[in-house]
């Protein structure tokens, strides 16, 4: 397997869970517009959209949140390498595509984890949960995917609530991302 397979798969983390359970091609750049591998220091930044993202009366962010670890890949965007003003065009960009989706979302901050609190999560038997791998594109070289490492569903609920553990608990404006 070529590890820039997993950028052109179908399904980003289904194609992990066969092909690289063992998180070996977080080793490697996946993406060639990547500016290097993801490291253990880095602050990944998630979106959070109303109302898919996050329950507006409690303020909680829903473990919906996170679904995405399991199939496409759960996008975030590493901080070191997008400033304050890109990410706000790809939030504005991201509204104005679901809008013309037929979408209402609005924007309502972002939540943060360090990579490496990420990777440290384990299984029962002590196995990588998720990977984070550099899927940077031409017009986001800041691109990352967190991908849930193992199949079935008798771990899923509880990984994903260690995953949601290590991101911030509320989500923050921009401005307080970048002081």
């Amino acid at each position: 397997m070529n590890c820039s397979d997993i950028l052109t798969a179908p399904s980003k983390c289904k194609f992990v869970q066969t092909n690289d359970p063992e998180c070996n091609c977080e080793t490697v750049s996946v993406s060639s517009y990547s500016p290097k591998i993801v490291g253990d220091e880095e602050r990944l930044i998630r979106q959070i959209y109303s109302p898919i993202h996050i329950d507006e009366e409690t303020g909680t962010i829903k473990p919906l949140a996170f679904d995405d670890v399991e199939n496409k890949g759960m996008s975030v965007n590493r901080q070191a390498y997008c400033s304050k003003e890109e990410l706000f065009e790809k939030v504005q960009y991201k509204l104005n595509l679901d809008k013309q989706r037929g979408k209402t979302r609005t924007f309502f901050g972002a939540i943060f984890a360090i990579c490496s609190d990420i990777r440290s999560i384990k299984t029962d038997d002590n196995r990588r949960a998720f990977c984070v791998y550099d899927t940077a594109n031409q017009n986001n070289v800041s691109h990352a995917d967190i991908c849930q490492a193992i199949a079935g569903r008798v771990q899923r609920s509880q990984i994903r609530a260690q995953l949601r553990q290590v991101f911030s608990k509320t989500p923050v404006h921009l401005d307080d991302l970048y002081q």
